[in-house]
């Protein structure tokens, strides 16, 4: 066998650590700011060592071995260190969607409850269904629902008999708040906004766009005119 595979550094068996590989099994550094280095991963190390190893067979000798190692580990480090730095960037953005994914879930689970209790509701009391509707508004996961939960469950106990449609509501990423999404809200129907404390009857104009027109909330009269102009 030829002398150069049977150095240390081309044996099979042994753990990261020794030899080339040297310093990877090693706990991760600390800049002085506090933050963590890149390290490299699990599902990183087995491509790097794939590069490394054709690099080293296509790379010509330079001066020693060791030499002609580090020339050849240069381009599958870089790679991978760019790789993790990458990783590492959109780490937190992930989380935070992985976050909102989890309350919009909740949030629809609660509304979608909410409907199923519907023929409940019309057997009790409108002082029933107001206590009732308070109570599972105050523990919504949207900020706008939770924090006027008694004006919400007021306005729809208040309007039972109404052809009455929950709004729905939408993170945005740009305001970084959840706003009023109009369209499950059918024409006709009339929806509630407790962030504004205004409520909407889903109108259509003359050019076919369904608008939502605003209402006074206790007598339910057109604070615009139907086209959408102020009045």
């Amino acid at each position: 066998m030829n002398r150069t595979l049977k150095r240390p550094m081309f044996r099979i068996g042994g753990s990261a650590g020794t030899g080339i590989t040297s310093g990877l099994d090693q706990p991760r550094k600390q800049y002085a700011n506090g933050t963590q280095m890149p390290t490299f991963q699990a599902q990183g190390l087995p491509g790097f060592l794939t590069s490394f190893g054709l690099n080293l067979l296509s790379t010509p000798p330079q001066g020693n071995i060791f030499q002609t190692a580090a020339t050849a580990a240069r381009d599958p480090f870089n790679r991978l260190q760019a790789s993790q730095a990458a990783a590492a960037s959109t780490a937190e953005d992930r989380a935070f969607k992985e976050k909102l994914l989890e309350r919009q879930i909740e949030s629809d689970e609660a509304i979608a409850e909410m409907k199923k209790k519907d023929s409940f509701f019309a057997a009790q009391t409108p002082e029933e269904q107001f206590r009732e509707r308070a109570k599972i508004y105050s523990e919504s996961n949207i900020p706008v629902i939770k924090n006027n939960a008694t004006d919400l469950a007021n306005f729809e106990v208040k309007n039972r008999g109404e052809n009455y449609v929950q709004l729905n509501f939408e993170y945005d990423k740009k305001t970084k708040k959840f706003e009023p999404d109009f369209r499950s809200v059918p024409e006709g129907a009339l929806t509630y906004d407790p962030g504004k404390g205004i409520a909407y009857r889903m109108t259509r104009r003359e050019d076919g766009v369904l608008f939502p027109i605003p209402l006074n909330p206790f007598t339910l009269e057109p604070l615009q005119d139907a086209d959408g102009s102020e009045s």
